[in-house]
């Protein structure tokens, strides 16, 4: 059938077709009512009636607490475990003690906006950064509209409330830097870890999915390197209070599941050194794997070795994507290779000039032999 309008279809018979949701439903019922006629028209005059037909709001007995743990129940089975943690972290820091009394039904703009306001800075003074700040925001209005459409309350429709990300400046590590790192690395690719620091310098992966790899991960016989896990700490919920524990799972998002060609001098490495399938490629001492913190300590420890002032592990992914720009690489492949869902991301955080590209730029500009 050919759509046309909202939720209106145009039928192989020549009539028209729209879907309703219904506002109350039992076990057997279909989820839509379907209204027919002769034209779009009549069809949206049809579906408009019915609409306000069987609208029947309720007022919502339940507190901003109760309606946050009313979502977070309902929509665990829909999320990942770290979505979850995440979100029921974020509810107990901010929402418990602070609103969770308040009702919902009277929690309305100028009352959200008004506590937004006044999550805004940390203990010390501080900021929150505005990614977090934005999220909060986010889930509080994901609850609140879930819980009036599902259950059918009147709740107030809550609008975004939302601070702009100040640019952050991200100062490459210098070439040298990098230069005394492989240097090191190379010398040392009998150490698991040296070998997988390498494999994250030459293909920008993430430090969780670098640990959750396995050498059945990577395929000796195209040479690629495929990427269908990420390994996170995350937080548990349970009787006995909140703990931690290690979980392996799909990436964040759908682009992030991909597969990346290996570069010859890093594949050659890599067959020297393989392991059963099984094993993973960064090995643990007290487990089989190195979780990401473990991972963190031992690549800050190398730094210290080799001289070099301190850098996040993450680094490396920005001076992949950085190095790949400077040497010709397109921005739609280097956007696959990271796993990002377009180019506007990669262009935005990866890819940083160096001062010394900058210099070399200036010169070019600026050369009195050519004037």
């Amino acid at each position: 059938m050919a759509k046309r309008g909202l939720n209106i279809y145009k039928r192989k018979d020549g009539r028209w077709e729209g879907r309703v949701r219904r506002t109350t439903f039992q076990g057997g019922e279909r989820k839509y009512r379907s209204v027919y006629g002769h034209s779009y028209r009549e069809v949206r005059e049809k579906m408009a009636a019915l609409a306000a037909e069987q609208k029947d709001t309720r007022s919502c007995p339940l507190s901003v607490g109760e309606l946050m743990a009313v979502w977070l129940r309902d929509k665990r089975l829909d999320w990942k475990e770290s979505t979850y943690a995440c979100y029921k972290q974020l509810t107990e820091r901010h929402i418990a003690g602070s609103i969770a009394e308040l009702r919902a039904e009277s929690f309305d703009n100028l009352s959200f906006h008004s506590w937004l306001m006044g999550i805004c800075r940390k203990d010390d003074g501080s900021k929150i950064s505005a990614a977090y700040f934005n999220c909060i925001s986010a889930i509080v209005r994901q609850a609140f509209s879930y819980v009036a459409e599902t259950y059918q309350y009147t709740l107030p429709s809550l609008s975004a409330k939302q601070r702009k990300e100040e640019p952050e400046r991200t100062e490459l590590p210098s070439d040298k830097d990098i230069g005394k790192l492989l240097r090191y690395l190379y010398a040392n690719t009998e150490d698991s870890t040296c070998l997988g620091i390498l494999l994250a310098y030459y293909t920008g992966i993430r430090i969780g999915e670098l640990c959750a790899l396995t050498w059945g991960d990577i395929d000796f016989e195209e040479g690629v390197l495929k990427i269908s896990k990420n390994m996170q700490r995350i937080k548990e919920f349970g009787q006995e209070g909140m703990g931690t524990s290690i979980k392996i799972q799909a990436p964040k998002t759908a682009t992030s599941l991909r597969r990346i060609p290996i570069p010859d001098t890093l594949f050659s490495l890599l067959k020297e050194n393989r392991q059963p399938p099984a094993h993973y490629l960064i090995a643990g001492r007290q487990h089989a794997f190195a979780e990401t913190r473990t991972v963190q300590y031992r690549f800050a420890s190398i730094l210290k070795k080799c001289g070099i002032a301190h850098f996040k592990f993450h680094m490396l992914r920005h001076y992949f994507a950085s190095l790949c720009i400077r040497r010709g690489f397109d921005v739609k492949s280097l956007s696959e290779i990271l796993g990002h869902s377009n180019v506007q991301i990669t262009l935005n955080l990866y890819v940083h000039s160096t001062m010394q590209q900058k210099r070399v730029l200036m010169n070019k500009v600026f050369d009195t032999g050519a004037a």
